[in-house]
Parts: C-alpha cells; sequence; structure tokens
C-alpha cells in the first residue's frame, strides 16, 4: 500500500513557497526577465543584436532569456528593457494591505515596438 504525502497548495510563486527572505525581488525579476525575453523574440532579435543593444555579450543575453536569475539586479535588468526601446515606469501607491507588492504591469494592447 504506498503511502499518502502531505500536499501543500500554493496560489502564490514558487519562490514564497518555498519560503525565500528575498521571494519579492525573485519574482519581480524572473517577471523583467519574461519581459525581456518576449521583447527580444516579438523584434526577432539574434541574441547578439540583442545583447548590442543592451551592453551584454551574447552568453549574458543567453544566460537571461534561460532564466539564471541570481546573474541579474533588478537595476539590471530595468536598463536592459530601457535598451531594448521600452519605456519604464514605476509607481507607488498606498497598499491595500499591511505589506506592500511588488510587480510588472505591462500595456496590453502594445507590441515590442510600443506600436498598436
Amino acid at each position: 500500500m504506498a503511502e499518502e504525502e502531505d500536499v501543500t497548495v500554493s496560489t502564490g510563486s514558487a519562490f514564497h513557497a518555498l519560503g525565500l527572505p528575498d521571494a519579492d525581488d525573485l519574482v519581480l525579476r524572473a517577471q523583467l526577465m519574461q519581459r525581456i525575453a518576449r521583447v527580444i523574440e516579438d523584434r526577432g532579435l539574434t541574441q547578439t543584436r540583442a545583447g548590442a543593444l543592451m551592453g551584454m555579450d551574447q552568453p549574458r543575453v543567453s544566460a537571461l532569456v534561460h532564466g539564471k536569475i541570481t546573474r541579474f539586479s533588478t537595476d539590471r535588468l530595468l536598463k536592459a528593457l530601457s535598451d531594448l526601446g521600452q519605456d519604464v515606469e514605476l509607481r507607488i501607491t498606498p497598499a491595500k494591505d499591511r505589506k506592500g507588492r511588488v510587480h510588472v504591469a505591462t500595456l496590453r494592447g502594445f507590441d515590442a515596438d510600443g506600436q498598436d
């Protein structure tokens, strides 16, 4: 007879489920990395060309698009988005709960070139 296992269902991120102290920052960096990868793909850029635009060599771009999250700071990822022609806006509002949240919001209806 198979043993039963306790399963915990989480509605948050894997980083939060693991109880990592920097989970909010990791989620933010993951979202930024996903956005950068999408811009590169949408624009049909090679990793070499994307790297030239972002001031990175091709292996570093490869690490970025493959989610090597510990290799990139939030600041560097924000600069990469700007280098790729994306406007980056930080908005600070009062939190609904005791602790605020950090997330990336993307305008819908715009492609990576900022066109409708």
